[in-house]
């Protein structure tokens, strides 16, 4: 009984998880497209305190992390590729609705084929572009522009470029960095990954609109900086680490 009751608790925020997704695309529906992309960052947030809590509580289960892919498929998913179609696409026709699809249509290919390869619930790094950083980099072009030129659309052929970009790269083989763990203990560059962290998040927090692009940019592109040094430098022993898993 104690082992059900514990394991419900991480279920929660995988509820909200998924409401937020829900809750963007009622939004964009509604014209209110700052506040659907808005909904996919709090979503982000919900799905990565759900992980936590379920290794802190030591609850993690299969069950929980199908349940959770599902959550991530409607808000990482289904939710971007509304926002982008009803904000960017819905005048192009078929066209229009097959380039929105995308986002989900690969997002769902990612979960679906790392969650058959799970081996494990932790992670050293993610084989290809997590589809939570994915639905955020389009979120977050879709905040700064619409702070920076509030309008309903700008820039159309940028976003048709970064659709295509973070779709390919959810379902390729390159290698992107998970957070390190962060501690105030220990050697004096973990401090420095420390404070560099919190300069960082001080910084979104006070400049959210300005700095949350360029920052999922930089993530985005780090990727295939770092296979470009792999590939010229012939260097593989920056690859050799086993992933654990990645269900992103």
């Amino acid at each position: 009984m104690v082992r059900v009751s514990r394991s419900i608790v991480p279920s929660f925020f995988t509820v909200g998880n998924m409401f937020l997704g829900f809750f963007s695309m009622v939004s964009a529906y509604g014209g209110q497209f700052s506040r659907a992309a808005w909904m996919v960052f709090f979503a982000a947030f919900l799905d990565l305190m759900d992980g936590k809590i379920a290794r802190f509580t030591n609850s993690a289960s299969r069950f929980g992390v199908e349940y959770d892919s599902l959550a991530d498929t409607v808000s990482f998913g289904l939710a971007p590729s509304f926002l982008l179609y009803s904000l960017y696409l819905k005048d192009w026709g078929l066209t229009g609705i097959f380039l929105s699809f995308l986002p989900l249509l690969f997002g769902s290919i990612r979960l679906a084929r790392f969650n058959t390869q799970l081996k494990g619930f932790s992670k050293s790094f993610f084989s290809g572009f997590p589809i939570p950083a994915a639905a955020l980099t389009l979120a977050s072009f879709v905040i700064f522009s619409q702070h920076y030129f509030n309008i309903p659309v700008k820039y159309p052929k940028i976003m048709l470029l970064l659709i295509v970009i973070v779709s390919i790269l959810m379902v390729s083989t390159i290698r992107y960095e998970t957070f390190p763990p962060l501690r105030l203990r220990g050697s004096w560059l973990d401090k420095l990954k420390f404070f560099s962290l919190m300069v960082v998040i001080l910084a979104l927090f006070i400049y959210p609109n300005q700095l949350l692009f360029p920052f999922t940019a930089l993530y985005l592109l780090s990727g295939p900086a770092r296979w470009l040094i792999v590939l010229s430098t012939g260097d593989s022993t920056l690859e050799d680490e086993v992933e654990i898993e990645s269900k992103n």
